[in-house]
Parts: C-alpha cells; structure tokens; sequence
C-alpha cells in the first residue's frame, strides 16, 4: 500500500467521524431548550465545520486553503466572545 493511499483512507475515516460529529451536535442544538448551550453548540459546530474543511483540503490541494483555515479559527474565536457577552447580557 502507497503512503498516498493510506493518507485518504485515514482522511476519509477522520472526514466521517467529524461528520458523526456533526449530526450529533446538530440534534443537540435542535432538540435543547437553554440559550447557553445553544451558544456553546454553535461553536462546536463551527469547530467541526473547520476541520471538516481541512479534511476535504487534502484532497483538493489550492494555494488559499489553510490560509482560510486560519481566518476562519481566528473568528472563530470572536464568536465564542460574542456568544459569551450574550449569554451574559453584557455584564463583564
């Protein structure tokens, strides 16, 4: 077996388990009723989407790739504060 070759079946066992991952959260956010936890699961959910992503880059090689990766963990980043001062309701 060529080291290509196990490098995409381990890519397509991560891509699946992250895309389990995101059903789970998914139902979660659905089904909760507390403000909070919504908050913490779109998060989680926008963390699972960012690795998705990475995941299926390997398979599509651009020169832009993992500079969006960065862009969208740095915002990722924002949003977690901005979730936490709703939650909150301004307080600090």
């Amino acid at each position: 077996m060529e080291p290509t070759t196990l490098l995409y079946i381990l890519v397509g066992i991560a891509a699946a388990i992250i895309v389990l991952g995101l059903v789970t959260v998914l139902y979660r956010a659905v089904t909760t009723k507390n403000d909070g936890r919504r908050a913490v699961l779109a998060d989680m959910l926008f963390a699972c989407m960012i690795a998705l992503f990475l995941c299926l880059s390997i398979f599509n090689h651009t020169a832009i790739t993992y500079e969006v990766a960065m862009f969208a963990g740095l915002f990722s980043a924002l949003s977690t504060g901005a979730a936490a001062r709703i939650i909150t309701r301004g307080r600090r």
